[in-house]
């Protein structure tokens, strides 16, 4: 099951220390006494599986129009590292409610349900820095290579010896029809993992097979590989 969109953006800029709530196209800004955020849904591109989410800053009068500007680029940020493509619009002022407002749309990989529009499979994963728009499932194991060791006589295991570690990965990928296909990287590459929790790195990457699938829906492609080195990313939204 995915993520609500709505939720998860007001939940990242809750956690960076913004007031948001959810956004009522047509009815006046409030008084406000310091900066806001609002969020509604712009768009649904169902054929791009892409949904747009517009996010506004709200400042005071008082503060600027600079402040206004900051903080929607802070927004934009946190937006990015959500997994949005973001696009931030100039600063406009409204007299009538004198707030200045900027608009920030960000753009997620997502689809739809009967009840809301969510994110799905509840990660984003990238290759060399290239999203993979289609991946919805990902399998990744540690293998650290330790073995047991025994004395010659004895049927007690002596110890357990080191041994050299590396990831196995298996991604697997749902194109529809008639979408373009990514080409596949090859040499070694990094991939990236982000998830609600957490941001993970993978380096030393290589595919080892790639199976593919074809039916009236489109393609079903499993890549199997090895990293050779894993590290955890600070973004500072967990």
């Amino acid at each position: 099951m995915g993520y609500s969109i709505l939720e998860l953006v007001l939940r990242r800029l809750r956690q960076a220390g913004f007031r948001a709530d959810a956004a009522y196209p047509g009815q006046k800004y409030p008084q406000i006494g310091e900066t806001v955020a609002t969020a509604h849904i712009e768009k649904v591109d169902r054929a791009n599986l892409t949904v747009t989410m517009e996010v506004s800053i709200i400042s005071p009068a008082a503060t600027g129009g600079t402040a206004c500007e900051v903080e929607a680029l802070r927004a934009t940020e946190i937006l990015r590292w959500a997994g949005a493509v973001c696009v931030q619009n100039g600063c406009t002022y409204d007299g009538v409610s004198q707030v200045y407002v900027v608009n920030v749309l960000a753009t997620f990989i997502g689809t739809t349900d009967e009840n809301a529009c969510v994110i799905w499979p509840g990660f984003y994963c990238y290759v060399d820095g290239n999203l993979q728009r289609f991946a919805t499932n990902i399998h990744i194991e540690e293998v650290t290579g330790r073995q047991v060791e025994f004395e010659m006589g004895e049927a007690a295991p002596a110890g357990v010896s080191d041994g050299c570690r590396y990831w196995n990965i298996e991604l697997e990928e749902v194109i529809p029809a008639g979408s373009a296909v990514s080409e596949e990287p090859g040499t070694e590459f990094v991939l990236k993992l982000i998830t609600d929790e957490k941001t993970e790195e993978f380096s030393g990457c290589v595919w080892q097979t790639t199976s593919r699938a074809y039916s009236k829906e489109g393609l079903r492609r499993i890549h199997k590989g090895v990293a050779l080195s894993r590290k955890e990313v600070t973004d500072g939204l967990s």
